[in-house]
């Protein structure tokens, strides 16, 4: 009788072991969804595997539009007091921080820099910019930012046909 439980056990933590692994091999779920109130249209945000960035862990999103032609990455700074969020696109990047006076968009002045800052400026509007460095006036959950990015990340391209489809 010990044997059969045994036995039971095992197969059934195999079973277990194995439907997991099937669970996780597959598409990595949404963590927000919704409509960017832009011709992008309806956008879903997915977490994808934390990268490593000149020796900092970052965890890593991207949003996909339902009207455009690239996905556009996140990367999730996770600070003690603040997270900063690195958005790119194909043409730019930007970022989103929390700060005394609220959670906005900036610049990307760090080393996690890729784009030239002559490239940025061909395509960010600095007008955008300035009328989004503060979107709210506390901090917020990572869910609540990601959400607010992909509504107003497109805004600041001065011209959003270039992550567009169409």
């Amino acid at each position: 009788m010990k044997r059969v439980n045994l036995f039971s056990s095992i197969i059934f933590s195999v079973m277990i072991l194995a439907g997991s692994t099937t669970m996780s091999a597959g598409n990595p779920p949404a963590v927000a969804s919704g409509h960017s109130q832009t011709s992008l249209g309806e956008y879903q945000i997915t977490e994808l595997e934390p990268e490593t960035i000149d020796k900092d862990s970052f965890r890593k999103f991207q949003i996909n539009y339902e009207n455009g032609s690239a996905p556009i990455t996140i990367h999730l700074n996770e600070l003690s007091k603040c997270n900063e969020f690195i958005v790119r696109s194909n043409v730019m990047e930007i970022q989103y921080v929390c700060k005394k006076s609220g959670f906005g968009a900036t610049t990307v002045k760090n080393k996690y820099s890729i784009f030239p800052e002559q490239t940025n400026n061909m395509f960010l509007s600095t007008e955008a910019l300035r009328n989004q460095s503060k979107l709210t006036n506390r901090n917020i959950s990572v869910e609540k930012a990601l959400g607010l990015i992909a509504c107003y990340y497109p805004a600041l391209l001065k011209n959003i046909q270039n992550i567009s489809a169409n």
